[in-house]
């Protein structure tokens, strides 16, 4: 992964130039193809958007597998989920306030109905990307060759999926839809994927690397994106509360977390340089997005981060007292300042008071959280220990807000996402998942105490990730997005190749 560090004195700068411009020109090709195809689905060829994927990837694939991983990470941070012909950026309804304004969708990706179901089986192109990826690993490789994840969160990851195919045939003998039911496992199927194909295709430190490139330059441009789509709505009356999804304040938090950690386990190279230069879209787009659930997790993620820098890197623990103490007295003015106003700035504060003084917004929005919660734990009853299972609609029993007519898909996947798979896989099913969350967090600390720095950054990240995905989904439908699904089943993928990396090539020379 020399794209990503400190250059070993043995790499000269040929080297360097030359695995950097390789990430470049990866990066530009994907853009170059993502602009063509969104070009050709607004005007309406949808179909020719799909010959062009027929065409390209394949070709791209077969000649580098290892761009499998590159490919799935770029097409998940900048194409939207599509879901009853919006996206799921949009925002049409408060609970208990009313109709609110829709942020206009992102130029050129919201085009590319890469989560959109096609033909009679509803296969999504998503899964048929997956399926090429597949197809074109398991051609090139010989049986004998082919190192399938085999670790406690590989074994965690088969006990979800195993959860979830119990989950699909109680939702059949429940009478659930199985249309429903294929939508509401999705997220599973594409996490467990993701993270075998990255484990997978994943061999060398080069295209470690790759794939963190693809990420930073990805998300930049989905900033830009959302830069330019809260300029566009600024003179609106009323404004838009958001201009992008929940998965890009997760997108935004995981690559705020990714700059931290490349600084705090002092990484230098040009990936680290990059992505401190583009870090001030990031968080302007951030601000601009307005997502609650954004500070939170970014916040959670940030925290576990420095608890294991603190354990694993003695040397930088005067350093993170002088950061903690820098963001104490930060906070001291920042807060009072801005605690009772609603400008783009006060957001971070709105977040903190709305958890103690809700404004009527947020206290409608809480309400409904607390009836919904209700109506869960009642359902949760009902399904006893298996649960109910996939496809069955929530029996909204219990006084709530009636919100279907602008979010049909709320019969089915409520907000809490913790309270949501024990609905529906039960006890077992929630132990599972929580299983994997655990053993991915373990596995990610112990990666983050290797000497060898650049692996300890992946560990550190996919610890301090996971967190982030526990709070998303626990407050924002995070466990159904496919998009997060994708991101985070991408990096458990990266960090199982670190380990098997880190086993195969021992501690890397001494750093320029």
């Amino acid at each position: 992964m020399t794209t990503v560090v400190a250059r070993p004195r043995s790499a000269g700068r040929g080297e360097l130039i030359r695995r950097s411009g390789f990430g470049l020109a990866l990066l530009f090709g994907a853009l170059v193809f993502g602009l063509l195809a969104g070009d050709l689905a607004a005007s309406g060829h949808s179909a020719d958007v799909f010959a062009l994927v027929v065409v390209l990837l394949p070709v791209a694939l077969w000649k580098r597998p290892q761009l499998g991983p590159v490919i799935l990470m770029s097409a998940a941070v900048l194409i939207e989920q599509v879901q009853g012909g919006a996206t799921s950026s949009s925002n049409l309804f408060e609970a208990g306030v009313g109709d609110v304004s829709s942020a206009p969708p992102a130029p050129i990706t919201s085009h590319i109905p890469l989560f959109d179901g096609i033909g009679s089986l509803h296969l999504e192109p998503a899964d048929l990307l997956l399926l090429a990826v597949a197809a074109i690993y398991l051609v090139r490789t010989e049986p004998g060759t082919r190192n399938w994840p085999s670790s406690h969160v590989s074994r965690a990851m088969w006990a979800v999926l195993g959860c979830v195919g119990l989950g699909l045939v109680m939702g059949v003998a429940h009478h659930g839809q199985l249309r429903m039911a294929m939508m509401e496992t999705r997220p599973y199927v594409y996490l467990a994927a993701t993270y075998v194909l990255t484990s997978v295709l994943i061999r060398t430190r080069t295209a470690l690397g790759a794939v963190l490139w693809a990420f930073v330059i990805a998300a930049a441009i989905k900033a830009l994106q959302g830069i330019y789509v809260f300029f566009e709505v600024m003179s609106w009356h009323p404004r838009p509360d958001a201009v992008l999804g929940h998965e890009d304040a997760f997108t935004f938090g995981i690559y705020m977390i990714l700059v931290a950690a490349l600084w705090l386990f002092q990484i230098r190279g040009p990936l680290r340089k990059t992505a401190t230069w583009l870090l001030p879209l990031v968080f302007m787009a951030d601000l601009f997005n307005d997502r609650r659930a954004a500070w939170l997790l970014l916040g959670g993620g940030i925290l576990t981060l420095a608890v294991i820098v603190y354990q694993t890197q003695p040397d930088r623990r005067h350093q993170l007292r002088r950061i903690a103490l820098a963001l104490v007295a930060f906070a001291a003015v920042y807060l009072p300042a801005y605690w009772n106003k609603t400008g783009t700035l006060a957001q971070p504060a709105v977040a903190i008071r709305s958890s103690i003084s809700p404004n009527v917004r947020d206290s409608a929005s809480d309400l409904y959280r607390v009836q919904e919660n209700a109506n869960l734990k009642y359902n949760i009853r009902q399904g006893g220990l298996l649960g109910k299972g996939f496809g069955v609609p929530i029996d909204y029993a219990l006084p709530i807000v009636n919100i279907s007519a602008t979010d049909p898909y709320i019969d089915y996947i409520p907000h809490n996402g913790v309270l949501y798979q024990l609905m529906r896989m039960g006890i077992l099913g929630a132990i599972a998942f929580w299983a994997l969350l655990g053993t991915g967090i373990v596995a990610g600390c112990r990666l983050a105490r290797s000497v060898d720095r650049e692996i300890a950054v992946v560990g550190a990240v996919v610890a301090a990730g996971l967190v982030a995905y526990a709070l998303e989904g626990a407050v924002d439908q995070g466990f159904f997005f496919y998009r997060i699904a994708f991101e985070m089943g991408i990096l458990l993928g990266l960090a199982e190749a670190a380990r098997r990396i880190q086993r195969t090539t021992g501690r890397p020379p001494a750093s320029a």
